[in-house]
């Protein structure tokens, strides 16, 4: 045990001194006023971060007013604490928000509000008028933003016993928001549909990319398609390969691995990346795993495991991913959990570098004691990193939400050889 903690911390300082971002101190978000309350991060993409040049803004969903609303709130980068928070919901009860930022100091948030998707424009002064995108029946949402001002919400609706996806692209002006295509359903419809938990982004060559867990089969399974010049979408692709014998057929190819909440994003150079939850090794339950595409997501390639060894023996949870200058991956899992000092867990980093995910480093500021999970992250485009998670003194206690801002640092980046 205690050769295996030295492993472990030398591991840590090797990937901390190899970073690409210099860590500050964590921020308080919300959580430390009034009655205690819980906070949640669970939107599909985890888009609950968007930064830039000039400000973060983040959205969440807490309690705090007796029943689940969508809070959002605005920080400029010179300013060292964060104003009080802003409701964005207006309704019965409302969950799963996403946010993208429309420039340096406007931001698309979107959620679902009474089985409807609102969505509304963010600044520094406020909220815009709140519109509807979807009716009834309506869930999941998630947001893409492209360098040329496009942007993209998808969800997903129910339809015939089950629930498929819809797409529609968004125009934005001012604080004025208008659909400027019809909605377009992303995949086929099947006589057993479930589409569910999707995440999208932008090609610099302007195909809108989605993928999605698909339940169609029986079993959760990972899908990928992306749309035409027309605004339709190509014939689905599968993201996850087939596990090995471990899942009961004689060939290895039976019912898969069981696989989650699939992430996907764009670099600066064009390379889109996806990662997800895999439990292929079901003896540590779910790892991080991911493949790429260097064709603007009509394919990807060969799955690879994004987190390192010293994870191995254990579950991890709550994967996001931001790409920019390069990928970062972010989840929690309980690998410094050891003996009598074991803990709830921690927030975990992993970027890439020559198309290598780097050493596991576990986050100072977003780890120790007491639960520190359910991680989303972006990066601006000077190429800081932005974290937000929730903090916790073990996974049933009322929540407090954390921000770090970790600025880029010069010197190259260590990575697994």
């Amino acid at each position: 045990m205690k050769h295996r903690l030295l492993l472990g911390v030398l591991a840590w300082s090797s990937a901390l001194s190899a970073a690409p971002w210099d860590f500050g101190a964590p921020l308080e978000v919300a959580g430390g006023e009034g009655t205690p309350h819980f906070h949640h991060l669970d939107g599909a993409g985890r888009r609950h971060v968007a930064a830039t040049d000039d400000a973060v803004a983040l959205v969440w969903e807490d309690d705090r007013d007796a029943t689940p609303q969508v809070y959002a709130v605005i920080k400029p980068h010179a300013v060292v604490v964060f104003p009080p928070s802003m409701r964005l919901s207006d309704g019965g009860e409302a969950y799963e928000p996403a946010i993208v930022a429309l420039d340096r100091q406007r931001w698309l948030a979107a959620w679902e509000q009474d089985g409807q998707i609102r969505a509304v424009v963010v600044d520094a002064k406020g909220i815009g008028p709140r519109v509807t995108l979807a009716g009834s029946g309506s869930r999941q949402v998630t947001l893409a933003t492209a360098a040329q001002g496009r942007v993209a919400a998808v969800w997903a609706r129910d339809r015939d016993g089950g629930q498929l996806l819809e797409s529609a692209e968004l125009h934005v002006t001012g604080r004025s928001i208008e659909a400027v295509s019809p909605t377009v359903q992303v995949a086929p419809l099947d006589d057993h549909p479930y589409q569910g938990h999707p995440a999208a982004t932008w090609t610099t060559d302007g195909h809108l990319v989605v993928a999605w867990e698909d339940r169609r089969a029986g079993h959760t399974r990972l899908f990928h398609s992306r749309s035409s010049a027309g605004g339709d979408f190509a014939a689905e692709r599968q993201l996850n390969e087939h596990s090995g014998p471990h899942d009961g057929s004689p060939d290895g190819v039976g019912l898969g691995s069981g696989v989650m909440r699939v992430m996907v994003a764009r670099a600066a150079d064009g390379e889109l990346r996806a990662i997800w939850l895999d439990k292929r090794n079901p003896a540590s339950g779910y790892a991080v795993w991911g493949a790429s595409s260097d064709d603007q997501g009509d394919r990807f390639g060969p799955n690879v495991m994004v987190q390192d060894e010293f994870g191995a023996t254990v579950p991890q949870w709550h994967a996001a991913l931001a790409g920019g200058e390069r990928f970062v991956a972010a989840w929690d899992d309980t690998r410094e959990s050891w003996g009598d000092q074991a803990e709830p867990g921690d927030v975990i980093l992993s970027w890439t570098d020559d198309g290598r995910w780097s050493t596991d480093l576990v986050v100072p500021g977003a780890s120790g004691p007491g639960y520190q999970g359910s991680p989303a992250v972006d990066l601006d485009p000077s190429g800081d990193l932005h974290l937000i998670w929730l903090d916790a003194g073990d996974l049933s206690s009322p929540t407090h939400l954390r921000y770090l801002h970790a600025r880029r640092a010069s010197g190259e980046d260590g990575t697994r050889p």
